[in-house]
């Protein structure tokens, strides 16, 4: 460093190297003040900025690099090489134009800041040694390597700087960096020269000698002036008129009804006065704020948002909301959005008011007369691809014109809305509660899949309405008679359903009314009979009447056992063998089949970690025990209890389980996947929307129902359906079972599609536990003989070809 400063004051005219810093802090202040005016400039012309401030720093350090040079005092006369000074101000003027427009052009972040930094450096360096080579004088000159280095790796850490205080649009802070850069550069590298001198002088035919070399710079700092002076005047102007322009538009933006919000990069840099009346609070509490903290509802900037009006969520300061349309558009800046806002609350309150007035009863609050059709209509399309039922209610109040004429209308009002409240409180979320005439109710209960559901509900209404009601100080006993109609049983139509629900409400009035009745007496003993059952179920559960069957799944290309199904089975002491299609849906109602599943599952995994070779267990899940919210946790103590391998473990589930709640069903799936279990959808194609589950949620197989399986026999469209469903599981990487193989032709058609496992009465009806170690890994030899005596082996082509 002493070695710099003693050749900076020794071998240096001091005047001309004040006069060569006061030039290049005079060019870098000028090309930054370009390159900002150039960054703000909305006029389409960066480039015009970008060049101008190129010249500007080109010219500025060339100019401070060859005053710095006629400010060298080296005891020796020399002159200078024209065309390398004339090169040298290329060196500079293209690294320049680069980093300039990297400035302009790319997203402001460090690595931007080092390759334009660099860039600049490099040209700083380029020209300081082009004019370095330019200089002729009778000496061989020689460098110092250490203040080289320190002086190259100075000046790139300056210029680098530079470009992070422009990014912060201090442009004073980066025009002084810009100016030590380039000095130390310079003086630094001259501190390391060492002249050696030799005999003779150079003859250079293009040499220029020091007088017109100083009349040059001198000509470079007037036009850096020039140009500053020219760059200082249009910024000035183009500030006036930006001021002026911004006052004409926030005059604008303030007249205009619809709230304005002005982004950038997701953040609100300005908002008009409408906008703060709709929030209720000044510019400056929003000004800063994110976009999406103040309008709700997934704004984006998505191309499909622009120049369309989407309905968002205002989120006032008090925590409350409003109701707002909200359009996209390119605003002034290249880089942000303007936002119009519209309050459509009362807009909102009134399509609400006028839906309420059509399809709601304007005394009790329930739903009319016409919502319940449209919801029995819907009720009734969602039941026939679900194949589930519907149950209809007419609720009719016992008592109601007697107390109604003697106690007047005030008080018949009173009884009705809360007569309404208390249907409503007795049914679930997804049945609706309508009043359907002065005083007549009706419920429709959706995916009510058997008549206890509906008998139970019938059941709640009745005690419900036989409870006093207490109006004015007065005890008023009423009471209430139902009528229940089920779908299909009972009907296919809104109408037919209807009628059959008075008729039984008719029947139940004739039988002494605050009961409940069928429209066909035949229910009722079947009622009892499923009473009786759910009853001795109980026992069984109790008494561990319930034992599994086990049912092999073999591998369709090797016909080898791949494992075995967990079957329920009730040995009943009086009845018999009970069939599960008529014990497991009472199970289900009662909430038996919670304690039942879990004894499925622990059983089925202790069995199958005893066998003698480790095979696949399958169990099926109910949708109550995934609704339980413990089944995760009972999976892990059943692994952990039995020493199950859980790759070995596949739980089966139906779409029933998945279609109450999603979320919850997806975050307990998920969960299972984690344990490494095999999930598999059960009876697939037989629901309403399998596809979007196969899609959202983890399952790794499916089971294609047998009634698809049936009609591979004795339906031309069975084929193309398996066909379908096999290739469809394959592209989504799903293994497939395919359940009820009973026929040779199923089986080959099958394994000629490549299904994965096949599952029937063919290959093997269900065992005891016991018996599975016994029972081999092969099919059975008749089944294999009989499918290659037939040939259907190598005759059948692929299904649906």
């Amino acid at each position: 460093m002493l070695r710099v400063i003693g050749c900076v004051v020794q071998k240096h005219d001091l005047g001309l190297v004040a006069t060569a810093l006061l030039v290049c802090i005079l060019a870098a202040l000028t090309s930054v003040r370009l390159l900002a005016r150039g960054a703000s400039s909305q006029t389409g012309l960066p480039t015009a900025w970008v060049a101008a401030a190129a010249v500007t720093f080109s010219c500025g350090v060339w100019t401070t690099h060859f005053l710095g040079m006629l400010a060298f005092v080296p005891g020796l006369p020399f002159t200078f090489s024209l065309s390398l000074c004339a090169l040298s101000l290329a060196f500079i003027a293209l690294p320049s134009r680069i980093a300039f427009g990297l400035w302009i052009d790319r997203p402001r972040s460090w690595s931007m800041a080092i390759i334009a930094g660099l860039s600049i450096n490099a040209g700083i360096v380029m020209t300081h040694f082009a004019g370095m080579r330019s200089l002729r004088l009778p000496a061989v000159i020689h460098y110092d390597l250490v203040p080289i280095v320190v002086s190259l790796i100075l000046g790139a850490l300056l210029c680098i700087a530079a470009i992070r205080m422009l990014d912060r649009t201090h442009t004073v802070p980066a025009a002084l960096l810009l100016t030590l850069a380039v000095s130390s550069v310079h003086f630094i590298a001259m501190g390391a020269v060492k002249l050696e001198p030799v005999a003779g002088t150079d003859v250079i035919p293009m040499s220029i000698a020091k007088s017109t070399l100083a009349i040059l710079t001198v000509g470079g700092c007037l036009l850096i002036l020039a140009v500053a002076l020219a760059g200082f005047r249009l910024d000035r102007l183009m500030s006036t008129r930006l001021a002026a322009e911004a006052r004409r538009f926030r005059a604008l933006a303030d007249a205009t009804v619809e709230g304005l919000i002005v982004e950038r990069a997701g953040l609100i840099i300005d908002i008009n006065r409408a906008m703060c009346r709709l929030m209720g609070v000044e510019a400056d509490k929003l000004v800063g704020k994110a976009v999406a903290t103040v309008i709700s509802g997934g704004v984006s900037l998505h191309p499909s948002s622009f120049d369309r009006a989407m309905e968002h969520e205002l989120m006032l300061p008090d925590g409350g909301s409003r109701s707002v349309e909200v359009l996209w558009r390119n605003g002034p800046d290249p880089h942000g959005h303007v936002l119009a806002v519209r309050d459509i609350s009362r807009e909102k309150a009134a399509q609400l008011q006028i839906q309420r007035m059509a399809h709601f009863d304007q005394l009790t609050g329930v739903a009319n007369r016409q919502l319940l059709e449209k919801t029995l209509q819907k009720a009734l399309a969602l039941s026939d691809r679900a194949t589930v039922g519907i149950a209809l209610l007419c609720i009719d109040l016992d008592r109601f014109k007697a107390i109604n004429d003697a106690l007047g209308p005030s008080v018949g009002d009173q009884v009705l809305v809360l007569t309404a409240r208390r249907l409503s409180g007795v049914v679930r979320d997804t049945d609706t509660v309508a009043r359907i005439g002065s005083d007549e109710f009706a419920v429709v209960q959706p995916l009510a899949g058997q008549p206890a559901n509906a008998a139970a509900l019938a059941e709640r209404i009745v005690a419900e309405l036989g409870l006093p009601y207490e109006i004015d100080g007065q005890t008023i006993m009423i009471g209430g008679s139902v009528g229940v109609a089920l779908y299909p049983a009972d009907g296919t139509t809104t109408l037919d359903l209807m009628t059959k629900a008075m008729l039984a409400l008719n029947r139940a009035k004739r039988e002494g009314r605050n009961t409940w009745r069928y429209c066909e007496p035949g229910m009722d003993s079947r009622l009892r009979d499923r009473r009786a059952l759910e009853r001795d179920l109980r026992v069984a559960v109790a008494k561990r009447q319930l034992y599994l069957a086990y049912q092999p799944f073999y591998d369709a290309l090797t016909l080898r056992v791949a494992g075995y199904e967990a079957l329920l089975r009730w040995n009943h002491p009086l009845r018999g063998n009970v069939s599960p299609a008529e014990f497991i849906p009472i199970a289900e109602e009662s909430g038996l089949i919670v304690p039942i599943g879990q004894f499925v599952l622990e059983t089925a995994c202790a069995e199958a970690a005893s066998w003698s070779r480790p095979l696949v267990i399958a169990v099926n899940l109910s949708p109550a025990q995934l609704a339980q919210g413990r089944i995760v946790a009972t999976v892990d103590a059943v692994l952990h209890d039995s020493g199950l391998d859980p790759s070995l473990l596949e739980l089966e589930i139906t779409e029933g389980v998945l279609m109450d709640d999603t979320e919850q069903a997806l975050t307990t799936l998920m969960a299972l996947k984690e344990r490494g279990v095999t999930l598999a959808m059960d009876d697939f194609g037989t629901g309403y929307s399998s596809l979007s589950y196969l899609k959202k949620f983890p399952f790794d197989k499916l089971k294609i129902d047998r009634s698809f399986v049936r009609d591979l026999d004795d339906n031309a469209n069975g084929e193309p359906i398996v066909a379908a469903i096999i290739a469809l599981s394959r592209s989504l990487r799903l293994e497939v079972t395919a359940e009820g193989v009973e026929t040779p032709r199923q089986l080959a058609l099958l394994r000629a599609e490549r299904c994965a496992f096949i599952q029937g009465f063919l290959l093997g009806r269900p065992m005891l536990a016991n018996q599975i170690d016994r029972h081999g890994i092969e099919a059975p030899m008749a089944v294999a003989e009989l499918v290659e005596t037939a040939g259907l082996e190598t005759a059948l082509t692929p299904l649906g070809r």
